[in-house]
This record gives C-alpha cells, structure tokens and sequence, in this order.
C-alpha cells in the first residue's frame, strides 16, 4: 500500500499533531480512570484483561519511545529528587486505593490499612528503580543522540587527492 503525500500545510500538519496528541492522552487517562473504577466494582477481574493489555501497551509505547528519542518531560528534570517525588506520589496513590479497594470487599479498616501500606511500600520499591533506570537511559541515550560526528571521518575525506 503506498503511503500518500499529506495534503495539509506546516499549520495544519502541527495543529494534527497536537489533535492527536490530546486524543492519545485522553485515550490513556481515561482507560486508567475505567479500569480503576471497574476494578472497585466488578467481582470478576478476568473481563478487564483487555483494557489492562491496552493500556499496558500504550504505557510501553511511549515510555520506549521517549527513551529512544531521548525525551524526559517537557517540565521536570531527570534528577533523583524527581524520581523521588514521582515515586512516592505514585506509592500513595496505589496505597490509597488499594486501601479502598480492599476496604470495599472486605469492611475490615486494619486489614485494609495493612493492605495498602503493603502495597505502598512495594510500589515505592518498584517505581523508584525503574524511574532511576529510564532516566539513566534516557540521559545514555540523549548523550549518544547529541555526540559530535567522528572526527577521524571527516579528516580522511578533506585529505584525499
């Protein structure tokens, strides 16, 4: 199948963009927001398999591809007090919901409190290493991306007769 010329001008080939830019995101937090909720509701976890392996995918695609680019964020830094911060924002978050999740099924404060402080905990545990890791290689990455060309090249062509 051939690929077509576009027809849309500088303008409008950057206006698409950032069109398809809010609909990739509004696509991504919305799924999360739907299987968050239905996580809270369903008895049976099996009928979100499908929607969990779609935003597994996404999720994926753009961390894979933010690396390869060489691209953080627009705003933050790759330091350790960001991967920090994110971490712990991201450990509270799966601790305050599984605290409620678990409340939810089970009507037992401690038990849920337990639950969520767990899983606080190994959330922080997980999160912290692979932010660390991805900015590591990000960073690997936008050193290699930013490198000047081989010298050694260049001078092999300027001194041929």
């Amino acid at each position: 199948m051939k690929l077509r010329k576009s027809d849309l001008d500088e303008q409008q080939e950057r206006k698409l963009l950032e069109i398809e830019s809010r609909g990739y995101w509004l696509a991504f937090w919305g799924l999360l927001v739907t299987l968050l909720v239905e996580l809270l509701v369903m008895k049976d976890l099996r009928a979100i398999v499908g929607e969990w392996t779609l935003f597994m995918g996404l999720a994926l695609y753009l961390a894979i591809s933010c690396i390869r680019a060489g691209i953080w964020d627009r705003r933050m830094d790759m330091s350790r007090k960001t991967c920090l911060l994110a971490s712990l924002v991201g450990a509270l978050c799966a601790a305050g919901f599984m605290f409620g999740f678990s409340y939810l099924r089970f009507q037992r404060p401690l038990g849920a409190l337990s639950v969520g402080a767990i899983i606080g905990l190994i959330g922080f545990g997980v999160c912290y290493p692979a932010l660390r890791l991805t900015a590591r290689a990000t960073k690997k990455r936008q050193d290699e991306l930013n490198a000047e060309p081989d010298d050694d090249f260049d001078e092999e062509e300027t001194h041929t007769p």
